[in-house]
């Protein structure tokens, strides 16, 4: 009985996950897109030992279901290598260079402490904070990274990626998280986050120097919620627009990289996917006080598109396209619009992905945005 009871679960499992990476728009199936990323490489592996198990089995007792399970073992290996095959080939072709073997690694994403914390600011009697990640000692100043967090402006913290953070620490820039305040369905910050970012960079700006850093060389990246955040104020600060909640002069910002942005929060509102579309409806409304049709201008001032403009600094995108929190289509088409004005662009879409598709170590989403993103600053000026 220890065969059956083995075989059937390590074959199962992957096929569901499989079949739900090939049907996306499915409800709740198509979720399998949030989680089976995370673990493709044992997917495989636990499909191929639980195919080899019931193969066994059969050749022993010829039982029909023993069969079933190995045939349904092969066609769930071959799915998720295709998956895996197009996945890399996708990043690959950006220019990452992927690590297949971690794709087994075991464990989950550990926190890692800052080298140091300090407040910029405060806003309703709190203060805001910034978490900081020193590179290695260098005979000249490093240039900046700041990451801004995503959450869906309601949730998340200045600790999130701080194992991204580390990493391009120790190649050479000084990182830097941002901390800032979050709505609720009674704060509406539609209106104060760009300023308190401005405000942060203005630190970044008067401080950088004391942590071994080069404000002049100064970039931004973010996920979700915060790479529309580093988009918007990236490009509010080129077009001369951006005004920091602290005064102070703003540093110009020379790249921008963001993963999965959210930048047409109307499209996040519209969401209508079960079990993901009632909770972005909810983060939207948060963060804007209602709905598009209530209040259109808000969310115009709040979509990455409104402020393209040609001097806009040049921006990566990282896109899974299966995403069924932050509805992919919407960010096509800006960088569509931003390529259409001469803004410096790559769109990097990542086939069979979902939203937080990089959340696990050794990851195919790990490894791109840490990849794709080294390379797009280095290749425009920010090199350590």
């Amino acid at each position: 009985m220890v065969g059956p009871v083995l075989a059937v679960p390590l074959v199962a499992v992957p096929a569901v996950a499989v079949l739900g990476m090939y049907l996306p728009s499915v409800p709740y199936l198509g979720l399998a897109t949030a989680f089976a990323p995370w673990y493709l490489g044992w997917l495989i592996v636990a499909a191929a030992a639980g195919g080899l198990l019931a193969a066994a089995l059969w050749w022993r007792r010829r039982a029909r279901w023993s069969a079933l399970v190995a045939v349904t073992a092969v066609l769930a290996v071959a799915g998720a290598s295709v998956i895996a095959a197009r996945m890399t080939a996708a990043v690959e072709a950006a220019g990452a260079r992927l690590d297949l073997p971690a794709l087994l690694t075991l464990g989950s994403v550990r926190p890692v402490a800052p080298d140091a914390e300090e407040v910029y600011s405060s806003f309703d009697g709190k203060p805001l904070s910034l978490n900081i990640h020193r590179p290695p000692g260098g005979d000249r100043p490093a240039p900046v990274l700041v990451f801004v967090h995503g959450g869906g402006w309601v949730a998340g913290d200045r600790g999130a990626h701080s194992d991204d953070l580390r990493w391009f620490a120790d190649r050479g820039w000084l990182t830097i998280s941002v901390g800032y305040s979050l709505s609720s369905p009674s704060r509406h910050l539609w209106d104060v986050l760009h300023g308190q970012i401005a405000c942060a960079l203005t630190w970044v700006g008067d401080n950088a120097a004391r942590y071994g850093g080069d404000a002049q060389r100064l970039s931004l990246t973010g996920d979700s919620a915060g790479g529309n955040l580093a988009i918007n104020v990236a490009y509010l600060r080129a077009a001369d627009r951006l005004r920091s909640s602290c005064g102070g002069a703003v540093p110009a910002v020379a790249a921008v990289s963001a993963l999965y942005p959210a930048v047409d929060p109307a499209a996040l509102y519209d969401n209508d996917y079960p079990v993901t579309g009632p909770r972005a409806r909810a983060m939207a409304a948060a963060y804007t006080g209602g709905s598009p049709d209530q209040y259109p201008q808000r969310y115009r001032s709040i979509a990455s598109a409104t402020h393209i403009s040609a001097a806009a600094p040049p921006t990566l995108i990282v896109l899974p396209e299966s995403d069924h929190l932050v509805p992919p289509a919407e960010t096509v088409t800006f960088v569509d619009q931003a390529h259409a004005v001469g803004v410096q662009t790559q769109l990097v879409t990542v086939p069979f992905a979902d939203h937080v598709f990089d959340a696990r170590p050794g990851s195919i989403g790990k490894q791109a945005y840490r990849q794709l993103t080294d390379r797009w600053l280095r290749a425009h000026g920010q090199a350590p």
